[in-house]
């Protein structure tokens, strides 16, 4: 995992907790002196072990957890990296060119980044769905960054998660519902 997602993570945690909460969970779950540098890739487990004892303190389900941690992500990565997403004007576009134009500009950044498969087909307007693979299957994480770009894009999100690896089925299927909200003056 790339540092740049344990990064995000602790800008979360600082947001609901504070420092001497995230450097105990640094002690717990990763090597002595570990300060997580955006380009380096680390463990998948530390970050498992470390939103596991988020869990915990914040007595809510991992699903939950991550989902906010996703949303979070979203806004994270507009702030770090907002070359990436800046040249799509609508959620859409977005959406439709996660694994082919975006996912590519992320391994340009981060190379060796290990990205979920993603592909998109348009189902009608306001209605795209989403398959997901990944072995590390952070469905509900990429669900989350789903939320936070309608956010970002004034748009209101419904997802039904169709399929889940979690349930067992080789790949997730999320049907992405999708509308403009528009804001009073």
């Amino acid at each position: 995992m790339k540092g740049c997602i344990f990064q995000a993570l602790e800008s979360l945690v600082l947001k609901h907790r504070n420092m001497a909460f995230w450097n105990a969970l640094l002690v717990k779950h990763s090597p002595q002196g570990r300060c997580y540098i955006s380009v380096n890739n680390y463990p998948d487990n530390e970050l498992n072990a470390l939103v596991a004892d988020i869990c915990v303190e914040l007595d809510m389900e991992p699903a939950v957890v991550l989902g906010v941690f996703g949303k979070h992500l979203f806004t994270y990565l507009m702030q770090h990296y907002q070359v990436v997403v800046s040249q799509y004007q609508h959620f859409e576009a977005l959406i439709l060119n996660i694994n082919n134009v975006i996912h590519k500009e992320v391994n340009k950044l981060h190379y060796g980044a290990n990205l979920p498969t993603i592909s998109c087909i348009m189902i009608s307007s306001g209605h795209i769905q989403l398959h997901y693979r990944s072995l590390r299957r952070l469905c509900i994480l990429a669900e989350g960054l789903i939320y936070g770009a309608g956010e970002h894009f004034n748009m209101q999100i419904k997802i039904e998660h169709l399929n889940c690896q979690h349930r067992g089925d080789e790949m997730c299927v999320l049907d992405i519902f999708y509308k403009s909200v528009l804001k009073n003056d």
